[in-house]
């Protein structure tokens, strides 16, 4: 079954069976809505028909799709998007795909090793220390790695090359 037919699916038995387990995040969602764009907002899903609890099934109805199509977001992610939604765009009400577009992007990325599921380098050793005569001249850096390959810390060639040339040791 495509996701479509599951949305409708829900839609409908929202229209025809009370919900006794609502979502609260969405129900929260509507009354913002509601409360910022006043019934041009609920205009949108109402219908004028109620069920036996007296509530409007278009509205129940678009509670349950708004549910579904974001499910994939946590209710921080909600939260951010209505308060981005209501500042960007305070004069329209959004619909289902607008609110989607502004919680995409409201969402943490991942980095592409993690889309990719590449496992993090280890973070590097800390530099041990040594102990070296400090002039201050803005090159103990040099004098420090110096010292530390005589203590038998081992540096890569190009590293000890470059300090060495730092202090005027080597061309």
């Amino acid at each position: 079954m495509s996701d479509f037919s599951n949305v409708a699916v829900l839609a409908q038995a929202a229209t025809q069976a009370p919900q006794p387990t609502e979502n609260m995040g969405i129900r929260k969602l509507f009354m913002l809505m509601h409360g910022a764009y006043g019934n041009g907002f609920v205009s949108k899903f109402s219908t004028g028909e109620r069920d036996a609890q007296g509530k409007d099934k278009g509205i129940r109805s678009a509670m349950q799709v708004w549910t579904h199509g974001l499910s994939q977001f946590s209710p921080d992610v909600i939260e951010l998007a209505a308060s981005r939604f209501l500042s960007l765009y305070p004069e329209f009400p959004p619909n289902l795909p607008q609110f989607q577009a502004i919680c995409h992007s409201a969402a943490p990325r991942k980095t592409f090793a993690e889309q990719h599921g590449y496992v993090a380098l280890p973070p590097p050793k800390p530099a041990p220390d040594v102990e070296f005569d400090a002039v201050g001249d803005g090159r103990d850096w040099a004098r420090r790695i110096l010292a530390g390959v005589e203590a038998g810390h081992p540096r890569s060639p190009t590293v000890v090359l470059f300090a060495k040339q730092a202090l005027g040791l080597s061309k």
